[in-house]
Parts: structure tokens; sequence; C-alpha cells
């Protein structure tokens, strides 16, 4: 039997975390990495054309914030959303966008080191890409 492959979409700016997350999910073989947009309004038309079974998503974006790429994609194409910061992970801004969607938070580990968050990682892609978020308007 032929195992399901999780499809996922890495929104990062950061070339150096991008390929960190790539790293990580790349040990993995029933993942694939469907597409790495760099800024907020890519991260939304990605979305929209591949269908990943998950985003994994930076809060901080050139042209769009986490909040309204997930406003946008929860409203066109839901998906699961993990989303990752290194910008001050503060309690309201994982409210903020917990409330508006988003199934996961995750900070960024401070010295890029990545053995800390693999496993991390790799669980909560397993556990979250199952869900299935309904549609919301806003």
């Amino acid at each position: 039997m032929r195992c399901q492959m999780t499809r996922v979409l890495i929104a990062e700016d950061s070339t150096v975390v991008q390929k960190m997350i790539q790293t990580i999910l790349a040990k993995d073989k029933s993942i694939e990495i469907v597409g790495t947009p760099t800024d907020g309004e890519s991260a939304v038309r990605e979305t929209n054309q591949q269908k990943p079974d998950i985003v994994i998503l930076d809060y901080r974006m050139p042209k769009m914030n986490a909040p309204e790429v997930i406003k946008q994609i929860m409203s066109q194409s839901p998906v699961p959303i993990l989303v990752f910061t290194g910008a001050d992970p503060t309690e309201p801004k994982k409210q903020e966008v917990m409330a508006l969607g988003a199934v996961g938070f995750m900070e960024k580990p401070k010295n890029m080191e990545y053995n800390g968050i693999a496993v991390k990682l790799m669980t909560q892609i397993k556990t979250l890409s199952r869900l299935k978020p309904a549609k919301r308007t806003y």
C-alpha cells in the first residue's frame, strides 16, 4: 500500500529559515514541499493553486502579514495553518492568529539550531495536516 504524501507549503521570507524547514522536512519521505512563497500575497495565491495539506506561515512577511494571509486563506481555500514566528511571540499575537483560524503556533529557534525543533515541527505537521478547517467569513 502506498503512503499518502503530506503536501506542505512553506511561506517564509528568510532563505535561512526556509532552508532549515526544508532540511527538517526532507528527512520524512511522506512529506512533499509544494511551494515556498516569500511574501504574503504569494502565500495566498500558491495556497489557492497548490491546495496543500498544511501551510507553515511566517508571522512577519513582506506585502501581507500572517493575520491578513490567514483571513484570505481561510475565506478562500481553508487549510490548516501553522504560524512560525521569531518576532516576539507574545500571547496576544498567538491568540489573534488562532482566533482567525490558524491551528498551531511555534517559535523559531533563536540560534537557528534546528535539532531542538525538528521533532516538534514534524509532530505538528503530521497532526495538524489531518485537520479540515471550515471556510470562514470576516
